[in-house]
């Protein structure tokens, strides 16, 4: 089966010292490659959700002058602007690949989101081996990887829920949710392997992507 052809020199562009030549090293090699694995995977990402789907590299915030610490490739239903709508993502970090599902900021898709994942909780938890890996990426730095979530708690999902609605003190809605493979690992991962990944993931993903 094929590799996904995510390898060492991959990760180490995002272990440049230089600021300025981290993002220009990014944009010029890292960028492209990820997203030529995700135009590989688009096919198969779509048969899974039973929707078609367009991969687009997402560029995140970050301060001036900092450096880039993540790359990640969006998969949506759409090519517009993703604010608000749900996508799967494949991220590179120094560290890590992940396998994700994505909603950033606020759209007129996040009250029935709430609803759903709220409905939902308690099939959510009893998904069992699929979501055994799952992490809760909310605030989360691109460091050390977020702890494993307790997704068979129907209360963690009812928090998932509260989530997709803006917070107090201005709390941006949206969730972030996926698992992770090592850098070692992800030397020798397959198409297949990354796409059962996603397939574990795509309930969720169905299920904001389907919310009215």
């Amino acid at each position: 089966m094929a590799g996904i052809g995510i390898g060492p020199g991959d990760f180490a562009v995002l272990e440049l010292e230089a600021a300025g030549d981290r993002a220009r090293t990014v944009e010029a090699t890292l960028q492209p490659r990820l997203l030529a694995v995700g135009r590989v995977l688009s096919g198969g990402l779509s048969r899974v959700v039973g929707r078609e789907l367009h991969p687009q590299i997402v560029r995140p915030g970050r301060r001036r002058g900092a450096a880039t610490e993540e790359v990640l490739v969006a998969f949506a239903d759409c090519t517009r602007p993703l604010r608000g709508i749900p996508y799967l993502a494949l991220s590179i970090s120094r560290g890590h690949l992940h396998a994700r599902v994505v909603v950033r900021g606020e759209s007129e898709r996040s009250a029935p989101m709430r609803r759903a994942v709220e409905r939902e909780a308690d099939n959510l938890s009893r998904r069992g081996k699929p979501f055994r890996k799952l992490r809760h990426y909310v605030a989360w730095r691109s460091e050390e990887l977020p702890e494993i979530a307790p997704a068979a708690s129907a209360a963690f999902w009812r928090e998932v829920a509260e989530e997709l609605a803006p917070g107090p003190g201005g709390r941006a809605a949206g969730t972030d949710l996926g698992v992770a493979w090592s850098r070692e690992e992800a030397r020798s991962l397959a198409v297949g392997d990354v796409l059962g990944a996603f397939r574990d993931l795509a309930p969720l993903y169905k299920l904001l992507v389907n919310a009215a």
